[in-house]
């Protein structure tokens, strides 16, 4: 691992490369505050991440001209640039990225850039908060390129790399990336409630992210001997940890929160951090007995079919791990899948059980839907009909829009 400045970091990427930056909470600023700085040097870089909860900084000067940007997992917080059609979406399951952006696959990275913890007694580094598709990366570069912060954690499980898988090495003390939970209203609650009820006792439980998930995540506690395996966990861990009746196991491959949730998984060596391979194994969490998936959408139809990526004609969001989740507890003994979500948009104006899916995006297709959730109730989708489904649906959608829904019947 050699020491360099963030400018000598950013000049050694070759133009025309392939370069592979962070996502979830992982933000290295030194290095984008670089990248812009250098960036008229670039004419043709290509640049892939996933879902980031930060600023998007790398994308402030030079998109189109000096860079193209894609994405498998989009935030709404570049929804503006998609919508100008200046950003680019790759289709992936959050299972077979590491397949699909690899040097035996169809995107070869040239250039990973990441954020790592300080040097250990023992030659290596940490991966901290984000592991799940960096081993695998980190393999398959040319070039690493790492800002190692002191703020990064040292967590447990696979999240060691050794100094010689590193080329080039730039310090920072920035603050680690946060992601704050979404306000949770009462709504929120009454989703929540609902969701717990399906959960078996003694379950191994995924969960996505956002006011429902951590609500949910914050109030698992109560329930008998709860496992979590899921690919991201977040703020309601710590409540979980402490109020557990029991020890219990905690695999994940993503952290996304503020700085005690990160320096509490840094000090409790019972948050293992794992790869993709581990997390979003289908085979291996079919394995796991009354494995519980929960996640969201943006929309369902009336045949129980979700988009999960789309408002409209706009890329929101992405595949991730949600279908591979949804497989494995249909494959495990006693396993739930959950979609959960509000009957309508915030504003109360747009129903989210719909006739037909508005942007004909397909997340989790109708045969493989199970249990849809808001605040009206459950519906359950396997087994039934498609005019029983939609009966179903109805009766859990807002009042105020059964009878237009009906129509469709």
């Amino acid at each position: 691992m050699k020491l360099v400045t963030p400018t000598e970091a950013i000049r050694a990427i070759p133009d025309g490369s392939t370069v592979i930056f962070p996502h979830g909470c992982v933000e290295p600023t030194t290095l984008y505050d670089a990248f812009q700085q250098e960036v008229d040097r670039f004419h043709h870089l290509t640049i892939y991440s996933g879902l980031a909860f930060g600023e998007y900084s790398f994308l402030r000067r030079g998109l189109g001209t000096n860079f193209r940007y894609v994405t498998w997992q989009a935030a709404p917080s570049i929804r503006r640039l998609f919508q100008e059609k200046k950003v680019d979406f790759a289709p992936m399951r959050f299972s077979e990225i590491t397949r699909i952006v690899s040097k035996n696959g169809p995107v070869k990275p040239d250039v990973v850039v990441t954020q790592v913890s300080p040097p250990e007694a023992d030659g290596t580094v940490s991966l901290g908060i984000s592991v799940s598709l960096y081993q695998d990366f980190i393999d398959s570069a040319r070039l690493v390129i790492a800002e190692v912060n002191p703020n990064m954690p040292v967590t447990a499980g696979n999240s060691r790399v050794p100094l010689e898988k590193i080329h080039l090495a730039v310090e920072s003390s920035t603050p680690i990336g946060e992601y704050h939970t979404p306000h949770q209203s009462e709504r929120d609650t009454r989703i929540a409630d609902y969701v717990l009820d399906l959960i078996p006792d003694h379950a191994w439980v995924q969960l996505g992210v956002g006011s429902v998930p951590d609500l949910v995540l914050f109030r698992l506690a109560d329930k008998p001997r709860i496992n979590l395996y899921s690919g991201m966990l977040s703020q309601g861990l710590i409540h979980f940890v402490e109020h557990a009746r029991h020890t219990p196991k905690l695999i994940t491959g993503e952290l996304a929160g503020d700085k005690d949730l990160y320096a509490f998984c840094g000090r409790t060596p019972l948050v293992e951090m794992a790869t993709s391979s581990v997390t979003h194994n289908i085979l291996l969490l079919s394995k796991l007995p009354r494995f519980a998936s929960i996640n969201s959408a943006v929309e369902i139809d009336l045949h129980g079919q979700s988009n999960g990526e789309t408002i409209g004609n706009v890329q929101i969001s992405g595949v991730g791990g949600s279908l591979d989740y949804v497989e494995a507890a249909a494959l495990a003994e006693g396993g739930v899948s959950i979609i959960a979500l509000p009957s309508t948009t915030e504003d109360g104006k747009h129903s989210k059980i719909v006739p037909r899916l508005a942007g004909g995006i397909v997340t989790t297709p109708r045969f493989c839907t199970d249990y849809i959730v808001t605040e009206y109730g459950v519906a359950r989708m396997k087994g039934k009909d498609l005019r029983a489904r939609a009966e179903a649906l109805i009766n859990i959608s807002h009042p105020n829009f059964r009878d237009e829904l009906a129509k469709n019947v």
